[in-house]
């Protein structure tokens, strides 16, 4: 189960694949299989009528990624191949560098339940996520205009026509949602998933002795530091040992946690005053202070934070010299704090709920590596132990006063390396909640599990990309046509129908279902859809500009 995609964020979340698609026009090519040498990466990808496909084998992509090349393969008549790299890491850094030729897997899951989220962080001008270096005066001034913008229904408009130019463009190809998917013993219930396409922990009731629910989890690639840890291993327990000023419901809406009211009339300058009597699990009160200094942590260069990067909307962040402290950030009394960022931010309260935002102990600055392995919050649970990859056992705080009360009386995450073994536990009611379903059950685990599978939208997109600066695919005449034709050439249904049993749906847009704001019904999106005759006329037009 542990996933080479370690990150929250972007770069394609990998999905569980469960066999090679055998359909006609989608069939299994073996000329370029998971034990291909990974010296070859990246070697006349994009010559010669031929385009290579690049995945981490270390990863679920194989299949998927076969697919989708024998169906362009086959519709257009010119060769697509996958092009395995051995590990994450070695993929990762040939996109980061800009050394990467022909397409990748791309994609995104996101932070927080918004729009802006998936579209700003991947297709604004120098954007951390802008992988292939797409740029668009009109998407980046759509992006501000709904940023800045104070009205909902304003912002989704003008997310609207930033889609409608990305499918006019297609910088990124998109494929389809990932579901959240897994399933649930017979000893808890009340078990759902988030709009993030994770587990409710704190709601789930148990009829296990001593009430305590156990759970899957990678082992945590880092310390339980907040502005530290940006991997699903570590950060769903971080999420549960601390509170924010607001938390997220299932829906993906947020609600005052900490904070008793977060004030703005410029979306710009932000007046946050919390609510009295919230304490650490050791007993210190949370306070202003509490999350001044741990966010002037997490951004000082010198620190080296994972999670740096989230602080860059506010005023005195840098990623280039070491600043103490971030100025946009001034305490009024112990319990009122005010935020001041760079330019107006129409989501900074949704932004609040992430890891990044919450508070520290002022204990936690004696030795954060220390605090990390032990680490005290002021969540609905606290640490007992970490049993490093074998379990990390939590209890319920007793402490807490916010939105997510346990339902339970502690949480004990199971670390496992694969899937297989995890759901062979879960069957045997020895788990009672897993997150995801391997790829050996993905075609019986409803019938296994009956009404105690779930299977419903997550907020992750899985896509592919071609860098724009690259030769016969820039954002020009010829370019566009050639994207176009491939998506076009992409039977998304039939794949998602034959590898993935109903737990992927066929993309219509560049964000989720499972976000607010979200509509299928996107001019030009038309593009996405499986047209062999419309793919073989893009093909034909871009060739008529340049042979390829």
């Amino acid at each position: 189960m542990s996933n080479p995609m370690i990150s929250r964020r972007s770069f394609g979340l990998g999905a569980a694949t469960a066999a090679v698609l055998l359909a006609s026009g989608c069939g299994s090519d073996t000329s370029a299989g998971d034990d291909a040498s990974s010296d070859s990466a990246g070697e006349g990808a994009a010559s010669g009528g031929r385009l290579t496909l690049a995945y981490n084998s270390d990863g679920p992509h194989k299949a998927w990624v076969e697919a989708v090349c024998n169906s362009v393969s086959n519709t257009l008549g010119m060769s697509m191949e996958p092009l395995p790299y051995a590990q994450f890491s070695e993929l990762r850094q040939q996109v980061t560098d800009g050394t990467i030729v022909g397409a990748f897997r791309s994609g995104w899951q996101a932070d927080i339940p918004s729009m802006g989220d998936f579209l700003s962080n991947s297709f604004k001008t120098g954007a951390g996520a802008n992988d292939v270096q797409y740029s668009s005066a009109a998407v980046d001034d759509l992006l501000d205009r709904a940023t800045q913008t104070m009205d909902d229904d304003e912002a989704f408009d003008l997310y609207t026509q930033v889609q409608e130019q990305l499918f006019a463009d297609l910088p990124v190809i998109p494929l389809w949602y990932q579901n959240g998917f897994g399933g649930y013993s017979t000893n808890v219930s009340n078990v759902t998933f988030g709009w993030n396409a994770m587990p409710r922990y704190e709601a789930v009731t148990t009829t296990a002795a001593g009430g305590v629910v156990r759970v899957n989890d990678a082992e945590p690639q880092n310390p339980l530091v907040p502005t530290n840890t940006n991997e699903t291993g570590g950060g769903r327990i971080v999420d549960l040992l601390f509170a924010g000023l607001v938390s997220y419901e299932a829906d993906g809406s947020v609600k005052n946690e900490v904070a008793k009211s977060i004030e703005t009339d410029d979306n710009q300058n932000f007046t946050v005053e919390l609510e009295d009597g919230w304490t650490f699990s050791d007993g210190s009160p949370v306070t202003a202070d509490s999350f001044i200094n741990a966010w002037n942590y997490g951004a000082r260069l010198g620190n080296k934070q994972l999670n740096s990067s989230y602080y860059e909307i506010i005023e005195g962040f840098s990623d280039e010299e070491d600043r103490e402290t971030l100025t946009g950030l001034e305490k009024i009394d112990d319990l009122t704090f005010t935020i001041r960022l760079k330019a107006p931010s129409s989501d900074l309260r949704l932004r609040l709920g992430m890891a990044a935002f919450y508070p520290l102990p002022e204990s936690a600055y004696d030795d954060m590596e220390a605090f990390g392995a032990a680490p005290i919050g002021n969540g609905p649970y606290s640490m007992t132990t970490w049993d490093h990859n074998s379990q990390v056992v939590l209890t319920k705080s007793a402490t807490y006063q916010g939105n997510r009360q346990a339902q339970n009386e502690g949480i004990t995450f199971v670390i496992y390396t694969d899937y297989d073994a995890a759901y062979n536990d879960l069957r045997s009611n020895s788990l009672d909640v897993l997150d995801a379903i391997p790829n050996s059950a993905l075609s019986s685990f409803t019938d296994d599990l009956g009404d105690r599978a779930i299977n419903q939208p997550g907020a992750v997109i899985q896509c592919f990309a071609i860098r724009t600066d690259v030769e016969h695919w820039k954002m020009d005449d010829e370019g566009r046509a050639r994207r176009a034709a491939l998506s076009r050439a992409i039977n998304r249904k039939q794949i998602c129908d034959t590898l993935y049993y109903n737990t992927r749906t066929p993309a219509s847009d560049f964000t989720s279902p499972a976000i607010h704001g979200w509509t299928d019904r996107v001019p030009g999106n038309e593009v996405l859809q499986y047209d062999e005759t419309e793919a073989k006329n893009q093909w034909a037009n871009a060739e008529a500009i340049a042979q390829y």
